[in-house]
């Protein structure tokens, strides 16, 4: 402690001693002699060059051309001189509380604040966006520094709108870190401003690009608590969409679902996703998932028309899958019995030979045998599914975008099912044929109804 107070006498009867070196300095400003005091400046400087890296040498310098500044027609060079020995004056002084300009004036910190702000408008009206980054960051320096030492008279915690523009500017230069350093800023002060609403959305275009999931969730945590109207859902699903696995995003929207989280809207969105990625090597996996996630959606909301439709879809699509897997056994035993080879002569071997063949023909056919149940149970669940969907807007005397669609492709998918169910029955059960006959010519003539 002794020590440290030692050192800290030191320090101010240093500052004192170089404080009585720029005495007439001082006196020459003080009266508004600002040649004069540049004159004393280098007299002191010219008898003790070490003066001119101390604090007080930067400082006075920079105080002189602050002054010299006023008329930068006359003083060309002024600002750049402020704006040199400023900086270095901040190094030396930023852990000693900026004692000297808080007792001879804080002039050359406005002057650089207002010029790099004035020189950042300039370089984003120009679209030279690079240079007005760099302006624009001294302008969130300096103002930074005004503003936390209580030096303006406004009573602002920073600059707001030096920090939007030197996101803004760094978004344009393509400098995504530093972009997200600012709006970042921004965004953990909670700014609301409605124009403010697209740096929340940049940001978390971000963090799903980088994965940065803590960075994710503390950004939309705080956009829903600012902007609550806005779809911050749809940046969650992609998020997920991007960055899980199949199983990771399985495993996330069953532990979001039985933890009661999720609203008719995070089941939908769970939903398209799930059907949007669904893959060939494990199709019914996702499409199960999003089947049931509408589900969820639609006993949220009856109405939900595009929930229901889009679970009719899910049954199809394993209709449609199971529909190709029978075609392609109908195929491998036509093919089989094109490629049937010649049957030996002798009787006895002829007649293992058929068994053997009829039992490769059974095994196929077996296949087929096994899919109909299935087959069956999809169709109908499909039917039940986009019916519901299409019962919800069929009446309505107006329909919308979406609506039109739904309805239009509602009644193409039920007269392609009730085609299937009718070939499927023809010549085995007449009634059921002629039923489906029926179905298929209703929604068949509807067809143009929606277009």
């Amino acid at each position: 402690m002794k020590r440290i107070l030692v050192v800290l006498a030191l320090m101010l009867g240093t500052q004192i001693v170089n404080a009585q070196d720029f005495k007439k300095v001082t006196g020459s400003l003080l009266i508004q002699q600002v040649e004069a005091a540049k004159t004393e400046y280098d007299k002191v400087i010219a008898k003790k060059p070490s003066l001119a890296t101390t604090a007080e040498g930067f400082y006075w310098k920079a105080k002189i051309y602050s002054a010299l500044n006023k008329d930068a027609a006359k003083n060309p060079t002024a600002y750049d001189q402020v704006k040199a020995a400023i900086d270095e004056y901040i190094k030396l002084e930023k852990d000693n509380g900026f004692t000297i300009a808080k007792e001879n004036g804080t002039e050359p910190f406005f002057d650089v604040y207002l010029k790099s702000f004035k020189d950042g408008i300039n370089g984003f009206n120009s679209k030279n966006w690079k240079e007005a980054a760099i302006s624009f960051a001294n302008s969130v320096i300096f103002s930074d520094l005004i503003f936390s030492n209580g030096w303006s008279t406004s009573k602002q915690k920073f600059d707001t709108t030096s920090i939007v523009y030197a996101g803004y500017s760094n978004q344009n230069a393509g400098n995504i870190d530093a972009t997200l350093q600012y709006y970042t800023r921004l965004i953990n002060y909670k700014v609301s401003n409605p124009e403010y609403v697209d740096l929340y959305r940049y940001t978390l275009v971000q963090y799903i690009t980088k994965k940065d999931r803590t960075k994710f969730d503390e950004t939309i945590s705080l956009a829903k608590n600012v902007f609550p109207n806005e779809p911050w859902n749809e940046y969650e699903t992609d998020y997920i969409d991007k960055n899980l696995t199949v199983d990771e995003k399985i495993a996330l929207y069953d532990q979001k679902s039985a933890a009661g989280t999720l609203k008719e809207i995070d089941y939908q969105m769970f939903g398209d996703m799930f059907m949007s990625g669904k893959t060939d090597e494990n199709p019914d996996k996702y499409i199960n998932k999003a089947a049931e996630a509408y589900k969820k959606a639609y006993d949220v909301n009856n109405k939900n028309y595009a929930a229901a439709f889009n679970i009719g879809i899910a049954y199809y699509n394993q209709f449609s899958l199971l529909d190709d897997q029978t075609g392609k056994n109908i195929k491998s035993l036509q093919n089989l019995n094109a490629n049937k080879p010649v049957a030996p002569k002798d009787p006895k071997k002829k007649i293992a030979f058929e068994a053997a063949f009829k039992a490769q023909q059974d095994s196929i056919k077996k296949l087929n045998v096994v899919l109909e149940a299935p087959i069956k149970e999809k169709v109908d669940a499909s039917i039940e599914w986009i019916t519901k969907a299409y019962d919800v807007i069929k009446d309505k005397e107006k329909l919308g975008r979406a609506e039109k669609n739904v309805a239009s492709r509602s009644v193409d998918f039920l007269a392609t099912l009730y085609a299937y169910k009718r070939d499927k029955t023809r010549g085995k059960d007449l009634k059921a044929s002629d039923e489906y006959d029926a179905k298929f010519n209703m929604y068949d003539k509807l067809h143009d109804k929606y277009q």
